[in-house]
This record gives structure tokens, C-alpha cells and sequence, in this order.
């Protein structure tokens, strides 16, 4: 009762100082709205705290797990710690999905737009402590995932929960939601315009000014919290974010066209194969007969698996050393977790010219880190682990940007060909071919590397790997695992109004009930005396029956003689369903469509059955056009 009473006066509290700080802003001449960007500023500032504690608790239990042993231990003698760690990770994410959350693993960014599409960003706040948990044991166990996915469901469970505590209208939820998935982003890449563009084009699907600034309000706060936060735990006046490159210069000319076209062709293809790879392992992995929490030890068990064949084949007989990839760069197998640490080598030519890897070596090596991170990430995903995917799209464009970039050097079909650009380009073409995103990728790639010089190869690549992508399979791989639940996203400007805005929004007509008992002339006379042609039919416990809609009363006049014989329950439609007053408008007009009437029932969500009034389509496209027109 306490905890009760004292949720109740902070949320009173928060609704006072909203009131207050819309008035103050008001009386210098902003608009009501203003107050949005009050709150997208905190969404950023906690978004940075999160991403920041959320990246500390990963490094931890890496720290633990693969660093506190010798890696001649670790990967000689200590070589099953390789199997155990995930396996060991996945036991543990699984028992606190069954018996803590009580709710399944995955990517989380598919959860966040199927909250924008159906519920109005409604998240529970909880979600961003379950969530920074379970993906921290799984990314810092080994699994192959990264803390993008996390972060921004994390973001969005913290600025919902902002919301709610401020009780902001069902309309702005979504747009605060969206404040927290830019801020998670341009947190954990030191990316702002990459944050903003990715919430644009992939969480809200609108580039309105209206949405535009508060996002870009949240994305810059968190970008410099973070910093200031990082600055204060190194003592240092300059750091970067979770995730840095080193700058490359380089110049595109005309002979080396094709080769990007090349690299856009190829992580194309491999970006659909991720998420076509991805369908079938979740398919297999929910028909797979044992306890759900043993699932995710199963994937962290075969992810050790390929791990184990990796060090043995590639490091103790190929290279003849303990480990292929050195632990000074990435302490773990390089495709386990997010690695960072094997893309930042990758970046830098000395990796390519180093005399261990001969180019039949290196080539070998590349490919089975491609197969092996497709594989890595579906088992750990698919089988429940938690993460994000943009991790390994990113491993995923470097490893194929560099096997082209290397073949192409050693076929010498250009002229000097630098594989670490290939594999820098690689990777803003497998992260916009995998999120179907090739804006948000391009500018996320130019931040993290701060070289603008290679805009216009990645540029190349990306839109070729993006339209390769879309031929081979139509989804993105957050649309396809959407699909997957029933829920399909347009992405036209009216399609993302009409879902943002609800029944409540439209002035609703009287609705005139009537009895399934009651006669076509009873109806007739109503019509007469109150001027309505559509009538909701009740039950005896006043609940909605169906509908007699105007057309119906129009066809039974054709024969006059049968009128005083015809009843309302022969009449009415009882498939016409009853709307509540917080669908989105944009299921109002399917409903609509499909069955061609021109007013709907509507009740109140907390009384089901019980009708309050009839929306019309004259009344839902007059709301509509004031809100567009109140938007522009």
C-alpha cells in the first residue's frame, strides 16, 4: 500500500511540474508541444548512464571469463572453457528468461517497433534492466551478438517509462520512444546523425520536422553525455564511445567502381542470407523438443563448437600458434561476441600484410569467419540468447569487404587495391542491406570512422547491397521476424500518421441502439426522428450484437410490402466488428475498407461491448487532414 501511495504522489508530482514547465515555455512563446524536448533531453541524459553501465557489465564479464587466464591457458590446455563459457552464458540467460522475465531473448529491436505500430510505445520500464542483463551475460559469455539491439530497446524502455511518468498523450509516446532508440544509438556508436536517421528510418518510418527535432534534441545529449561520462572514468578530456575506428585516407577514381558495385554485390548477399538463415533457425528452435531454458546453453554449446574448430584448425595447424587473432586485439574467438576488436585490426593494412597469413591463409580464414559468424549469431539468437544484430552485420560487411579486397589484390585485375577499405566499405553495406536502412548506415559508418572521404564508396556500396538485399528477400531483418508475428509495416507518410493517431482523436456520432426484436418500421421511425441511418444492434444485457448499416435499410425499401415482416436481427451485420477507443486510425481505415460501411461501432477499452458512439469515414479523414495540416 506504501509502494503503492508512493508511485502515485511521484507520478502527481510529474504531472504538476508538466503542467508547469508547458506554462513557463508557453509564456515565452513556445508551443504546447514544447515540452517534449524537456523530456527527450532526459531520455538522453539516462540513455548515456545505461549505455554506459550496460557497456562496463559486458567488459566485466569478458574481463572474468577470457581475460583473467593466460590466453596460452585459456586456448592450450584450458581449450573446453571455449564451449563452456557460452554454454555456461546461455544456461544462465535461459533461466532468467523462464523464471525472472518470465519472457524470451532476441534482438529487441523488432519489440520496439511492434510497440510503435500497435501499442503507442508502451514499454515496460522493467525491460531495461532485464534487457541490459541478459544481453551483457550473452555478449560477454561469447555469444555472437553485439549491444546495439540492447541498447536501443533499452533506450526505449526508459524514455516509455519517462513518459508514463508523465502521462503524455498516446500520440507523443511513440515520438519519445524514438527519442530513446536515437539516444541508445548514438551513445554506443558516437553516432548522433546515425542515431537520428536510424530511429527515422527504421523504428518511427517519419522524416517529419515534428518528429525530427526532439530526436535530434535526445541523440545530441546522449552523444555528449556520454562523453562527459567516459572523461570522468579515464581522466581524460578526449575519449570516444563503446565503438572507434582508425581513419583511413583514401580517394575513390573511376577504374575502382566496379569493385565497390563488387563489395555491394556481396554483402548483399550476405546480409539476406542472415536473415533468411535467421527465419529457419528460429523456425527449428521453437519445434525443438527440450525445456526453453536449455535452449540458449544449446546455441552457446554449438557456437563453442565452431569456436573450438577455429583455433584448432586455423591457430595450432595453420598458424602454429595458440591463437589465430591475437588477445591483445580481441581476447575471445574473433566471431564471439561483438568483435570490435577483429574489425578494428581488420582496418589497418598491417593486418594484411602480416607474413603468418599467406593470401591462401588469409582468404581461407575470412571465409570461414563469415560462415562462421552467420551461423554464431543465429544459434545465439534463435535459440534465445540476447543481443543485437548490427554487431555482426558490421563483422559480416568487414570480413567480405576484406576476402574481395584481398582476392581482387591478388588477381590483380586493379590497380592498387587496399583491403582494409574494402573491408571499412563492407561494413556500412552489410549493416544497410541487413536493416534495410542504407541513410542510417552510411552516416553511423562516416561517424564511427570520422573520414569522410569514404562516403562515396560506402555510399555505392551500401544503396548496391541494400537493392541486392531487397531482390533476394523483400524484409529486413527486423520486418521479417515482424512478419513473423502477424504484423506487416508500410511505410508511407499517411500509413505512419493514421498509426500514430487513435480513435479517441475523431468526434464520434451518436450511436442509436436497438433491439435484434425490433422491426424495420421501428427502425424507419427512429431514422425519422433523429436523422440516423445506421443503427447498433444490443443484446438483453445492452452488450453489441452487430450493425444495420444504411445500405441495409435502403435494400429492404425496395420491398415496401415486406416491411412491417422484416425485424433488425434479420438485417443486421454481426460480423462488423466493434472498435475501441485506442486503435490506431490506421486500423480503422482497414476495417473500413473490408467492409465497405461508412460508420463503425466504437466502445471504450475498459468496457468491452458496451458502445459510446460511431466513428465515421467523413469524421477520420476531417482529424486526419487537421493533423497533417497542424504538422506541416
Amino acid at each position: 500500500m506504501l509502494r503503492g501511495d508512493m508511485v502515485s504522489w511521484v507520478a502527481a508530482a510529474a504531472t504538476r511540474g508538466r503542467v508547469l514547465i508547458t506554462r513557463l515555455l508557453a509564456a515565452v512563446g513556445f508551443r504546447d508541444d514544447a515540452f517534449l524536448l524537456v523530456v527527450a533531453a532526459m531520455v538522453g541524459i539516462l540513455t548515456a548512464g545505461a549505455a554506459v553501465g550496460f557497456h562496463e557489465l559486458i567488459m566485466w564479464i569478458v574481463h572474468l571469463l577470457y581475460r583473467t587466464l593466460d590466453p596460452q591457458t585459456l586456448y592450450g590446455t584450458g581449450l573446453a572453457l571455449i564451449v563452456v563459457w557460452p554454454a555456461l552464458g546461455g544456461l544462465v540467460v535461459g533461466f532468467l528468461n523462464v523464471y525472472v522475465i518470465r519472457q524470451s531473448g532476441g534482438h529487441g529491436v523488432p519489440d520496439v517497433i511492434e510497440s510503435v505500430a500497435k501499442s503507442s510505445g508502451f514499454l515496460r520500464p522493467r525491460v531495461a534492466i532485464e534487457k541490459m542483463v541478459t544481453a551483457a551475460v550473452t555478449i560477454g559469455s561469447g555469444g555472437s551478438v553485439g549491444a546495439e539491439g540492447p541498447i536501443v530497446q533499452i533506450g526505449a524502455a526508459l524514455a516509455s517509462g519517462i513518459g508514463q511518468l508523465f502521462r503524455l498523450a498516446r500520440s507523443q509516446m511513440t515520438l519519445i520512444v524514438g527519442c530513446g532508440t536515437a539516444a541508445g544509438i548514438s551513445a554506443i556508436f558516437n553516432s548522433p546523425m546515425g542515431g537520428v536517421l536510424f530511429t527515422l528510418e527504421v523504428i518511427l518510418l517519419d522524416f517529419s520536422l515534428r518528429t525530427f527535432i526532439p530526436v535530434v534534441v535526445a541523440s545530441v545529449i546522449a552523444n555528449v553525455a556520454t562523453r562527459a561520462i567516459f572523461s570522468e572514468m579515464m581522466s581524460r578530456a578526449e575519449t570516444t564511445s563503446i565503438f572507434s575506428m582508425t581513419r583511413t585516407d583514401f580517394m575513390i577514381t573511376w577504374n575502382q567502381v566496379p569493385s565497390f558495385v563488387l563489395v555491394g554485390l556481396g554483402c548483399g548477399i550476405v546480409a539476406a542470407t542472415l536473415t533468411l538463415l535467421m527465419l529457419r533457425m528460429d523456425a527449428r528452435f521453437r519445434r525443438l523438443r527440450m525445456p526453453t531454458m536449455l535452449k540458449p546453453m544449446l546455441g552457446g554449446a554449438l557456437l563453442g563448437l565452431i569456436g573450438l574448430a577455429f583455433i584448432v584448425v586455423f591457430g595450432w595447424f595453420v598458424t602454429e600458434r595458440a591463437k589465430p587473432i591475437s588477445a591483445d586485439w580481441y581476447p575471445m574467438p574473433a566471431f564471439f561476441g561483438d568483435g570490435y576488436g577483429f574489425i578494428q585490426m581488420m582496418l589497418g593494412e598491417a593486418f594484411y600484410q602480416n607474413p603468418t597469413y599467406s593470401p591462401t591463409v588469409l582468404l581461407s580464414m575470412l571465409a570461414f569467419l563469415i560462415v562462421a559468424k552467420l551461423v554464431g549469431t543465429c544459434l545465439t539468437l534463435a535459440s534465445g540468447g540476447s543481443g543485437g544484430v548490427i554487431a555482426p552485420a558490421l563483422f559480416l560487411g568487414a570480413t567480405t569487404g576484406g576476402f574481395i579486397g584481398v582476392a581482387l589484390r591478388e588477381l590483380g585485375w586493379v590497380g592498387d587495391v587496399q583491403p582494409a577499405v574494402f573491408a571499412l566499405v563492407g561494413m556500412g553495406a552489410a549493416l544497410g542491406a541487413t536493416v534495410h536502412a542504407p541513410l542510417a548506415a552510411i552516416l553511423i559508418l562516416i561517424d564511427i570512422t570520422g573520414n569522410y572521404r569514404m562516403m562515396l564508396p560506402a555510399m555505392l556500396a551500401t544503396v548496391v547491397a541494400t537493392a541486392i538485399a531487397r531482390r533476394i528477400y523483400p524484409d529486413s531483418i527486423y520486418t521479417a521476424a515482424l512478419r513473423e508475428r502477424g504484423l506487416r509495416l508500410t511505410s508511407g507518410s499517411d500509413a505512419i500518421l493514421l498509426r500514430r493517431m487513435l480513435v479517441e482523436q475523431v468526434h464520434l456520432e451518436p450511436a442509436v441502439a436497438v433491439q435484434a426484436s425490433d422491426t424495420l418500421q421501428h427502425l424507419l421511425e427512429l431514422k425519422a426522428k433523429m436523422g440516423s441511418s445506421n443503427f447498433v444492434v444490443l443484446d438483453r444485457g445492452g452488450f453489441y450484437s452487430g450493425m444495420v448499416a444504411e445500405e441495409d435499410v435502403y435494400t429492404a425499401l425496395v420491398q415496401r410490402e415486406a416491411v412491417p415482416l422484416l425485424l433488425a436481427g434479420e438485417l443486421m451485420r454481426p460480423d462488423v466488428p466493434l472498435l475501441r477507443n485506442s486503435d490506431s486510425l490506421a486500423r480503422v481505415l482497414e476495417v473500413f475498407s473490408r467492409y465497405d460501411v461508412d460508420y463503425l461501432p466504437v466502445s471504450l477499452e475498459q468496457s468491452p461491448g458496451k458502445v459510446i458512439g460511431l466513428i465515421s469515414r467523413a469524421g477520420l479523414m476531417r482529424t486526419y487532414q487537421m493533423e497533417l495540416v497542424d504538422g506541416s
